[in-house]
């Protein structure tokens, strides 16, 4: 999410509805700060190119570079040369670290 002064930060939401009929018409949503306990880099995370973003993006989901290559298009190859740069840019040395800094 993105604060008022455009500050990017991390939240976790849960919610869910008072009225199973029109589930829209009563909802309580609950927001947890998560960048409180973790700081959140965001001039690094808006440094991203677009791309990146997408690898990125599919990597949390735990997809494979092959499976990501299909699903964007591209080479496998392609997929690790993107995640490689995200591995420097975010200065660890496996994709489970990677993924963990992302969250």
């Amino acid at each position: 999410m993105r604060r008022g002064n455009g500050e990017l930060f991390w939240v976790l939401v849960s919610g869910f509805t008072l009225n199973r009929s029109d589930p829209f018409q009563e909802t309580l949503w609950a927001f947890i700060d998560l960048s409180r306990e973790h700081s959140v880099e965001s001039t690094l995370r808006g440094s991203m190119t677009p791309r990146e973003r997408d690898i990125a993006a599919l990597l949390i989901e735990r997809k494979t570079g092959k499976e990501i290559g299909k699903a964007l298009g591209i080479s496998p190859r392609t997929v690790d040369v993107y995640k490689t740069r995200l591995l420097r840019k975010y200065g660890v040395t496996s994709t489970a670290e990677l993924v963990k800094q992302l969250l």
